[in-house]
């Protein structure tokens, strides 16, 4: 499950500033950097009439009962999924991040570890969307969890490479195929 992830306004990888400029430029003001909570507005990444664009969106569904979200979707079962299916066939989003956090389940202390690709690369989260009362609001696709997560955690988000983001967001049989195979070997570190 991923409910938390870092989004840096400062980087030293140029994808991730490119973003920050372009929301500075068109949405100064309106979202999140930093640790990313369940509810923040943050900058994602989507296809707009065959052009890809930041926007800012929420993270989370709104949930069915006590208002609580919905934030991940197991992306094996997704599209089977009233609340998920059109989403993934036809409004997919990209979350850029500089990492995202897990607590380990397997231990008593619950220990928080950020999980990144590499420390100086940006790291694509796989999401989809809907349009709510006119804004953007997202989940995360997760998967089971590879070599490098499963110590800490049996599921982990569909991350995928800045060469599989084009396909991701326009090419639904891409996307299936990209949400299939998508498991890079990550590095942690107790945050």
């Amino acid at each position: 499950m991923c409910g938390r992830y870092s989004f840096t306004r400062v980087s030293g990888d140029d994808k991730l500033n490119a973003v920050n400029k372009y929301m500075e430029k068109n949405y100064p003001g309106v979202y999140k950097t930093g640790e990313i909570f369940p509810g923040d507005i943050v900058p994602a990444v989507i296809d707009r009439k065959g052009k890809i664009v930041a926007v800012p969106a929420g993270f989370g569904f709104p949930g069915y009962q006590d208002n609580k979200l919905i934030i991940n979707a197991r992306s094996e079962t997704a599209a089977e999924k009233k609340t998920f299916a059109d989403s993934l066939r036809d409004r997919r989003i990209i979350l850029p991040a500089s990492g995202f956090y897990e607590w380990s389940h397997h231990d008593r202390e619950k220990t928080k570890y950020l999980f990144t690709v590499d420390a100086m690369q940006t790291i694509y989260l796989c999401g989809i969307y809907k349009l709510i009362d006119g804004a953007y609001r997202f989940v995360i696709l997760t998967r089971p969890a590879n070599e490098s997560m499963i110590e800490v955690h049996d599921r982990m988000p569909v991350i995928v490479g800045e060469k599989e983001v084009r396909p991701y967001l326009m090419d639904r049989d891409a996307a299936a195929e990209i949400i299939a195979t998508a498991s890079p070997m990550l590095a942690r570190k107790p945050a």
